[in-house]
């Protein structure tokens, strides 16, 4: 875990302003990072719940925070959101939200700086959210330089508004929301010799994540699957589940992903299949489908999808094991048991 004193004062130094009693997370900004980077920012805390400035890194960060923007509101679709998000947090909370080797690290910095800790969401908690992965501590430098300098410029930008106001600062005074398509107006905070800047560029279009495709080759496998009595018609989706696997190594947690298929004829669920290896080992993964075929005892004669990646990943697969593929727009059947499964995963 990376927790420096740089970090925690810059943190400290934001949550004085108070930016989200002034902003709210419609009110996105972006910096200009010493590498040349630019990172998207979203004040949060303006609701009274959750106080944060959240840092979407690049196009592919941005894409993330425009997705769970559009989110439909259920409950499968948020976690999907979630799971696919790409940002840093710093997150202010109560004291019983914060580990407890954290709390000490903050504790000693607050004592040895004369930092007066506020009683309400007071604490500071970074956290770094990849794609496929739990949300973890910072362990990068990289990604501690990214919070660090963000924070600064958050810091100066909710400072010049008190002073200049929405348009002054270059901020849109209705608050609308950025859109797919791209091309709003947002300032960019720049730092130089001088100090900061505030110059203006525009937010990215949405970018949907590249979902694999690859060639399944195991033939002994294929060959066995396709040799079997075909057994039906499934529906099919590959989900990732908030149930984080721990490595050995102490590294950010992997989100499992799992095949949730039902039975077409009669909507009867079958065991899922679980995987902790998309989209980092596909090959894997399709093996282990198979395998899992086999073990079931079941060849189905056809797969039915709603979703790309799930359409993308099996799909040579289908196709050497002799089992149609297709594609259709919706499939609610599916989306309830998703949804009931979600819903037992994450305890409610």
């Amino acid at each position: 875990m990376i927790l420096t004193d740089s970090m925690l004062d810059a943190a400290f130094r934001f949550r004085e302003t108070e930016a989200w009693k002034m902003l709210d997370d419609s009110n996105i900004f972006a910096v200009r990072l010493s590498n040349g980077q630019n990172v998207y920012c979203s004040i949060m805390g303006n609701g009274g719940e959750h106080y944060s400035l959240g840092i979407y890194i690049g196009e592919e960060g941005f894409s993330s925070y425009l997705r769970i923007l559009k989110s439909d509101g259920s409950m499968i679709t948020n976690l999907r959101n979630v799971t696919k998000a790409d940002c840093i947090n710093c997150d202010f909370m109560q004291a019983k939200e914060i580990d407890n080797k954290v709390k000490k690290i903050i504790r000693q910095y607050a004592e040895s700086h004369g930092v007066n800790i506020p009683r309400k969401h007071g604490w500071v908690d970074f956290t770094r959210v990849k794609p496929y992965k739990a949300q973890w501590c910072i362990t990068d430098s990289d990604d501690a330089m990214i919070a660090e300098e963000a924070l600064r410029a958050a810091t100066f930008l909710a400072n010049e508004f008190k002073d200049k106001g929405y348009e002054e600062v270059g901020l849109d005074p209705n608050g609308d929301y950025p859109t797919n398509k791209g091309g709003m107006k947002i300032p960019l905070i720049v730092h130089d010799d001088n100090g900061y800047s505030i110059q203006s560029t525009q937010t990215p279009a949405f970018k949907d994540i590249e979902y694999v495709s690859p060639i399944f080759n195991n033939d002994i496998l294929a060959h066995n699957i396709a040799s079997m009595h075909k057994t039906g018609t499934i529906l099919c989706r590959m989900e990732h589940i908030q149930a984080p696997i721990m490595s050995k190594d102490d590294e950010q947690p992997q989100l499992p992903g799992m095949f949730i298929m039902l039975n077409q004829s009669d909507g009867e669920m079958l065991p899922p299949c679980t995987t902790i290896d998309y989209p980092d080992d596909t090959q894997k993964v399709l093996t282990e489908l198979a395998n899992h075929f086999c073990m079931l005892g079941i060849h189905p004669e056809q797969i039915i999808v709603s979703d790309m990646p799930t359409f993308a990943l099996i799909s040579d697969f289908c196709n050497k094991c002799g089992i149609k593929l297709k594609k259709i727009d919706s499939m609610p059947e599916l989306d309830y048991a998703c949804d009931c499964m979600a819903q037992y995963m994450v305890g409610f």
